[in-house]
């Protein structure tokens, strides 16, 4: 006898699935379409009503958004929506609304967080109140007056860089082997951000390769940020796997989870050492973490290790690939354009006559020239170079276009954003933006001939690369220091091979030459969140050729 299975219920209650799926799916795009708060924004309705659109340009095209959005500027205007529940505002004169002033109430926004995978460190602390304790506890031991007493840490390694240079024609079997300058000046920021900030180095400057496995594996998380943001849920799977698997699975996962170890051990040892004021194993001087640690304003329920460790990594990662970026393109630009390297080396023989005796920092931000140097390479670097989000929870935003007459509104818990390349990229306010001029930041300076002078005061406040208001870069002036030092102490005692012998000034050492390596080349490829975010083949390709 034949046994008969009626599935029928199977598929009614697929059927009752799919219609209620395809119900909820109608119900959100009609909310997203004609009922948000933002729907009266203008911009694409795929990208209103799905973030699938964000999710091709930014993952699976690797980093396109950026100039995407750039696109629907021109389109659409200056206020467009990007995505179901974000608005991108492109008036580089909007900057201070958005950011704030620091009685303004500014939040993050989680999305945007996710991509840092530290959700309790300071960078990815979401409410206003939370950031400003968490901050300010730190913020002493990153200021300026903290930075200069604490010059002399950071030129030891700028010195240990170049003492490197000097000797790389001996150490190498092929003197004419060109070297990539990304990982000699990510070796140095690495180890000054170690240094000062945990009183701990890695000695990657000394190291044979400059740490490049270090810095590849840097490189390889920044594409992750694109991936978490969207599927946050894929990272914090891997990071339960047993380790053994887990850095099989993600390239650049064993750096990553060894640096947590390493700083986990450290914070450790300061906590268990029971008097935080008394620096112990070798350690010389506070750290921030002994400062945290002693810190009376700071809760207990903020000095956990977790925590801590999360803000050491956060610290360590920031202080990185950014200032290297920016130190690498300055070399390149200035190598590129003999003129202006002249012109910086003129400055720099009269103003360090023995290169050997130190300058205070504040004198060398004095040097004109070298100080219009230095924002032009931070222009070019972009800093942060994806757009940066905010929450305004207790004000709703108005932007007037004067050039239609429209006014929009954006209302109080929107998310909103900028983005600094399209500020310093924008050919209104920086003439040839692609091309490295610092002439334009000098008083009355101006590109080229046939423009007319700027004064430079009136472009400082679109130099944005640090970011703005009460979330403004931490660690700002110390690199600021590291970028003054750095391109003040190379450029006195390397040159480019122009001066005749008997017009060697004193102490200079050799000279730099470029190897098949153009400014257009290594221009923005793609949006990483941090920098390096050209195409990984692109090399800035250099020869130091020491004197006998």
């Amino acid at each position: 006898m034949a046994i008969t299975v009626d599935m029928s219920w199977v598929f009614d209650y697929v059927g009752c699935i799919a219609v209620i799926g395809l119900l909820y799916f109608v119900l959100v795009g009609v909310w997203r379409l004609h009922l948000s708060p933002i729907s009266h924004t203008p911009g694409p309705r795929l990208a209103a009503m799905t973030w699938a659109y964000e999710f091709y340009y930014d993952a699976v095209l690797g980093g396109k958004y950026t100039f995407k959005i750039i696109d629907l500027h021109r389109q659409y205007g200056p206020v467009v929506r990007i995505n179901p529940d974000e608005v991108h505002v492109g008036d580089p004169d909007f900057y201070s609304v958005l950011y704030g002033a620091p009685d303004r109430r500014r939040q993050k926004w989680k999305i945007y967080t996710k991509q840092f995978c530290a959700d309790e460190s300071t960078l990815s602390t979401i409410d206003h109140d939370r950031h400003k304790l968490r901050r300010a506890a730190m913020e002493p031991y990153f200021s300026k007056l903290s930075v200069r007493r604490l010059q002399h840490v950071i030129e030891e390694r700028v010195d240990a860089l170049l003492d490197r240079f000097q000797r790389l024609q001996k150490e190498s079997l092929n003197p004419r082997q060109p070297i990539d300058l990304k990982y000699p000046f990510s070796a140095f920021t690495n180890d000054v951000i170690n240094e000062y900030a945990f009183a701990r180095c890695d000695h990657l400057v000394e190291d044979p390769s400059f740490g490049k496995a270090i810095t590849d594996n840097l490189l390889v998380q920044t594409r992750y940020g694109k991936w978490n943001r969207h599927i946050d849920v894929i990272l914090k799977l891997v990071k339960i796997l047993p380790e053994s698997i887990s850095r099989r699975v993600i390239p650049g996962m064993d750096n990553l989870l060894k640096t947590s170890r390493d700083m986990h051990a450290q914070i450790y040892k300061i906590k268990a050492s029971g008097n935080t004021a008394k620096w112990k194993d070798g350690v010389d001087r506070a750290t921030v973490f002994h400062e945290l640690m002693a810190s009376n304003t700071l809760p207990h329920f903020e000095k956990t290790l977790q925590r801590l460790t999360q803000e050491a990594q956060t610290i360590q990662r920031c202080g990185i690939l950014t200032t290297s970026r920016v130190l690498t393109l300055a070399t390149l630009h200035l190598l590129y354009r003999p003129s202006a390297l002249r012109r910086l080396r003129l400055e720099l023989i009269a103003a360090m006559p023995d290169p050997h005796v130190t300058v205070p920092l504040g004198e060398l931000e004095q040097l004109p020239y070298l100080r219009a140097v230095v924002r032009e390479a931070l222009r070019l670097s972009a800093g942060t170079n994806e757009r940066l989000t905010r929450v305004c929870p207790d004000e709703d935003l108005i932007y007037y276009d004067s050039a239609s007459g429209k006014e929009y509104v954006i209302p109080a818990g929107a998310a909103l954003s900028m983005t600094t390349y399209k500020t310093v990229m924008d050919p209104e306010l920086f003439p040839d933006p692609g091309c490295f001029y610092p002439e334009r930041w000098l008083e009355d300076g101006r590109v080229q001939r046939r423009q007319p002078p700027r004064q430079c005061h009136v472009l400082e406040k679109y130099l944005t690369v640090f970011g703005g208001g009460t979330r403004q870069c931490l660690g700002l002036d110390l690199a600021y220091a590291e970028i003054y030092l750095v391109i003040a102490k190379l450029f006195r005692v390397w040159g480019n091979g122009d001066e005749d012998d008997n017009e060697r000034p004193l102490g200079e050492v050799g000279v730099i030459r470029l190897v098949e390596t153009t400014p257009r080349g290594c221009q923005l490829a793609s949006d990483s969140l941090t920098p390096f975010p050209y195409r990984v083949s692109d090399e800035i390709q250099v020869i130091f050729e020491a004197y006998d």
